[in-house]
């Protein structure tokens, strides 16, 4: 697919992304995809959603982002750059599957998964960059999801322009910086607790 192919699937001619609200201002579009999808992941994390594979990224990406996009939950066949930073081509993805799979896989007969090991997860999921749009947020829920599955809760240090670069990079040293685990006495504890802490975040972004 040619990148003029691209613009006219996924864009408005003034360059906002094509959603199903019809929404050509890319702040309006910005601010309603933040709420919708904030109220979405405060959903899973209130009725404990479990991670079961990477078939769960998807899903959620499809639960947060269906109502605004047509293709959410779909994995792109197309490349992907941003910000001067080329994402997996869509050739390598079942390899990429089969890597993060045994990662996914470690974490869950590990009783206390390290930083480390959500650190490498959060890279490699970043690498793939399945999805147009979106993928920050989902890769973020989807962790914090698997984390509490382990009576953990994940405190994300969101120095946006630091992560950015060190995800580009592959720094795993600074991404378990921007990492911070907690643990929580029953897995029930663990998902109200990240639940609150989404809820604060929207209040923050709302006022």
């Amino acid at each position: 697919m040619t990148d003029e192919e691209l613009k006219a699937r996924f864009l408005y001619p003034n360059g906002t992304l094509r959603n199903k609200l019809n929404l050509q201002d890319t702040g309006e579009l910005r601010t309603v995809e933040y709420r919708t999808t904030a109220h979405n992941a405060v959903w899973l994390l209130e009725h404990g959603y479990v991670i079961k594979g990477i078939d769960d990224f998807a899903k959620i990406h499809r639960f947060l982002f269906s109502g605004i996009y047509d293709w959410a939950g779909q994995f792109r066949n197309y490349y992907l750059a941003k910000g001067g930073t080329d994402f997996m081509p869509p050739t390598a993805f079942d390899t990429a599957v089969t890597n993060i799979t045994r990662q996914l896989d470690t974490i869950k007969t590990t009783a206390k998964p390290t930083v480390k090991q959500y650190a490498q997860l959060l890279d490699s999921l970043n690498y793939l960059h399945p999805f147009r749009e979106g993928n920050g947020r989902t890769t973020r829920l989807f962790i914090q999801l698997l984390a509490t599955n382990h009576r953990q809760c994940i405190d994300y240090n969101r120095q946006d322009h630091e992560v950015i670069t060190a995800l580009n990079q592959s720094d795993l040293a600074k991404l378990e910086k921007f990492i911070k685990v907690t643990e929580i006495d029953d897995r029930q504890a663990a998902f109200q607790q990240a639940a609150r802490k989404c809820l604060l975040d929207i209040q923050k972004e709302e006022h």
